[in-house]
């Protein structure tokens, strides 16, 4: 169900990281825990072959994303070197690996960091194990700020053509003395204000350094204002220096100990002060029943740093993105109109009387071409240098009445689409065949190549799946539970 490729997991706390390490042990020593497994002792993690994790998850919320009015984690899956593992069951000790505190989340569009996000804590919801936590903004690069330089260079030129010569003159060779002089006699004058490095004569104390030193004839005044490096006496122990200033004889002195600040961090055990109870979180109630408002993000969890990649297909042209949606757009419309043909020929047809009639052959009318809403077409570029994958979805009709399509294509080297997958569904129906919705593309497995995750909706709730595009084939890998 899987492609047989390198792989990594992703977080950035230690609670993670530690958790991380002792299931890759597990891996490594052949040894299945199952999810309500417990700790079984002493796991070696010194393993040179230990496979690293890489965590899937949807960050569910309404709003904005860095203030967002509710928001919750739901875990999808976890590779761990081989398959696919369920998020919301793997290594629970009672809480799953991938929603303990501490784990941090990169979210992501279209492979494009967006932020992290922090879990804060957890809860078991209908079965179904939800995080909520806080969001931060990704960290803004440094760059260090050029400032003008005080001395503008001067240069000279040759010539009197005012451009910048390189010229050296050997030692000994007169040939280019009455150029050399020229170019001197020719020079702008010195600055009297530019700084002057003056070299030290004989060997002086550097406390004396004020006085004592000599300088070079016609050489400015020394500022006597000026900072001076100075390097402290070297004193004993018992020397009078080494001890504290006003201090009373017989007495020890003061230490930094002793003034205790009151605004210092105290270490406690127990349950953290930001920790909230999730009896019955707030944030999940609010989007427990899916309002129309909710959007969905991609969260990443990795133990490796990986460089970011855009998954984002670039097109030549911006009219060629227009072409193809147009003809992806024509192939929804027809599918859907032979799917209500078929649809209306499968209804049973009464039984034929006795008398028959000489038939008349009647070309079949082509059906109308409905009307598309609520349409997305994406483009993704899922592998290094392949080509478009064009996944598009729409509606038409509404309320009891509404269908939805949703199609997978390729274009082909003359840039006709061809359709790889597709799945239409209706609202009367959703109970089983669900309605697809695109999340996003991502590297699942950390082999630098991308795979859709879909959200599969019906009457009752949501599952998300996971599915691969390649060889022209498109294969679903992972599935959550409903």
């Amino acid at each position: 169900m899987s492609r047989t490729a390198p792989s990594r997991f992703h977080s950035h706390r230690r609670t993670a990281a530690s958790a991380l390490l002792f299931a890759a042990a597990i891996l490594v020593a052949g040894t299945w825990l199952p999810a309500s497994a417990q700790y079984v002792g002493r796991v070696n993690t010194n393993q040179a072959n230990k496979p690293t994790l890489r965590a899937i998850a949807v960050l569910e919320y309404t709003g904005d994303l860095d203030k967002p009015n509710a928001s919750r984690l739901v875990p999808i899956a976890v590779w761990d070197g081989e398959t696919y593992q369920p998020g919301g069951l793997y290594l629970a000790q009672p809480v799953p690996l991938t929603v303990q505190t501490g784990t941090q989340y990169i979210l992501q569009d279209a492979g494009t960091p967006k932020g992290f996000f922090d879990v804060k804590a957890a809860s078991d919801v209908g079965g179904s194990w939800i995080a909520v936590g806080n969001y931060q903004k990704p960290t803004a690069p440094h760059y260090a700020k050029l400032h003008r330089s005080r001395n503008m260079p001067i240069l000279f030129g040759g010539g009197g053509d005012d451009k910048p010569h390189f010229a050296h003159v050997p030692t000994g060779d007169t040939s280019l003395g009455a150029t050399k002089t020229t170019a001197q006699n020719n020079a702008p004058p010195v600055d009297p204000d530019r700084p002057t490095l003056h070299r030290r004569t004989g060997d002086t104390d550097a406390s004396s350094s004020d006085s004592e030193a000599t300088a070079e004839p016609n050489a400015p005044p020394i500022d006597p204002d000026r900072p001076i490096l100075r390097e402290p006496p070297k004193s004993s122990p018992n020397s009078p220096a080494a001890s504290a200033p006003n201090t009373p004889d017989g007495e020890a002195p003061e230490t930094a100990t002793d003034a205790v600040d009151p605004n210092r961090p105290h270490l406690g055990y127990g349950r953290r002060a930001d920790q909230e109870s999730l009896d019955v979180p707030a944030q999940i109630a609010k989007l427990a029943a899916h309002p129309q408002s909710i959007q969905e993000i991609v969260a990443v969890s990795d133990a490796t740093n990986r460089p970011a990649r855009s998954y984002v297909y670039s097109w030549d042209d911006p009219q060629d993105k227009l072409k193809m949606q147009s003809a992806v757009e024509t192939i929804a419309q027809n599918l859907l109109a032979q799917s209500t043909q078929n649809a209306t020929k499968s209804v049973t047809k009464p039984h034929a009387t006795h008398r028959t009639t000489r038939a008349t052959t009647k070309k079949p009318a082509h059906p109308a071409l409905p009307t598309l809403t609520d349409e997305r077409f994406t483009a993704y570029q899922l592998t290094y240098g392949g080509g478009a994958t064009l996944v598009f979805s729409a509606t038409s009709g509404e309320g009891e009445n509404a269908r939805y399509i949703t199609l997978i294509a390729q274009p082909d080297f003359s840039g006709t689409p061809i359709v790889l997958f597709k799945q239409i569904s209706s609202e009367r129906d959703l109970s089983v065949i669900p309605r697809m919705k695109l999340i996003d593309a991502v590297d699942t497995e950390a082999d630098n190549r991308a795979d859709l995750i879909f959200a599969l909706e019906n009457q009752t709730g949501r599952q998300y799946a996971i599915y691969s595009v390649a060889d022209n084939t498109v294969q679903q890998l992972f599935v959550t539970g409903s």
